[in-house]
């Protein structure tokens, strides 16, 4: 059986687009980014492209440009950097390169510019989001191959119940299960977003490029009591023929606290993913209720597995603690 007929005798996930930004609200903090990893041939060097913004709209319209930044790293075909460079320059980048993409590299970003994990900046966002561009960009990859790309049953039994999609019994290890396929879903055509009638929706992040990924953040702080919060996420592949197709998309409201940025309530919705087990992680957002956006990441990291959690879900929760650099350009 050739994978796309399995894929198309299977059910899916949720396939409803996101198909415009929304306007950015008066007093309010935007933050914007986008990382992509693109990819060469097999076994060849990659190159990953970063960056974002965070723009304050006053109560009169007027704009300010609180944060900006942009990144660009080489990587060798073993996941290692081998350089790295920030515009505006960031002299301690130097000492990532020889990091792995995946193993280590949030704790080792840490290290490095402790500076910006503690003040929750752009940078520190986009290199918190190198691990997980570096996983999706595998999707694209195995796309690539088609039929000809094949996952050993010992890796997936190390991911099973890591997550919704990935339960043991659910549709997609069910099919690899049974039919030694595994099954790689191609996602709804993806909507162009930055596009619009508002130049400062987003950053200036360029177009992509083929045969890569990109993760898009858009996430509004929005003054008042209690401050609210909108947040738009989706990861999406740029085919070498040129169609951009969407592989995970959720958006999530939040309230919180003006005095102690305690989160007081949180509600995501899922708009594209695989796999109809996926949506079965929407109830753990609602974990994060009472707890500090500056403990976020480290409380998802540590506490959000399993099943009843979703890998996406659990970034979509994690970026939240750049609120507490927002509410300070909240002025």
């Amino acid at each position: 059986m050739k994978r796309s007929i399995l894929v198309a005798s299977l059910p899916q996930g949720p396939q409803d687009p996101v198909t415009a930004t929304p306007p950015r609200p008066l007093g309010s903090v935007r933050r914007t980014t986008t990382i992509d990893q693109r990819r060469g041939d097999a076994r060849e060097p990659m190159q990953l492209v970063a960056s974002g913004r965070d723009l304050r709209t006053a109560v009169d319209g007027t704009t300010t440009v609180l944060d900006e930044v942009h990144v660009c790293a080489d990587i060798d075909a073993h996941g290692c950097i081998t350089a790295i460079e920030s515009d505006p320059p960031e002299p301690a980048l130097v000492h990532l390169v020889g990091a792995h993409t995946s193993r280590g590299f949030r704790a080792r970003a840490d290290e490095v510019v402790p500076d910006h994990r503690e003040a929750a900046t752009v940078l520190h966002q986009l290199l918190d989001d190198v691990p997980m561009a570096a996983l999706i960009s595998g999707y694209g990859w195995t796309r690539e191959l088609g039929d000809d790309f094949d996952l050993p049953i010992e890796s997936a039994d190390r991911l099973r119940d890591r997550c919704a999609g990935w339960i043991h019994d659910g549709t997609m290890l069910g099919a690899l299960d049974e039919t030694g396929i595994f099954p790689i879903p191609l996602g709804p055509l993806a909507p162009d977003i930055e596009a619009g009638d508002d130049p400062l929706a987003w950053h200036d992040a360029g177009p992509m490029a083929p045969r890569s990924v990109r993760r898009r953040r858009c996430l509004d702080l929005i003054d008042g009591d209690p401050l609210t919060v909108d947040v738009h996420f989706r990861d999406s592949h740029l085919a070498l023929e040129g169609l951009e197709d969407v592989l995970h998309e959720y958006t999530l409201q939040a309230t919180i606290a003006p005095s102690t940025l305690v989160v007081l309530t949180s509600e995501a919705q899922a708009r594209t993913l695989p796999w109809p087990e996926c949506p079965d992680a929407l109830a753990s957002t609602g974990r994060i209720a009472g707890e500090p956006v500056a403990g976020l990441r480290a409380k998802v990291l540590a506490e959000l597995r399993g099943t009843t959690t979703c890998t996406h879900l659990n970034d979509v929760l994690r970026s939240l603690g750049g609120v507490t650099a927002l509410a300070r350009g909240l002025g």
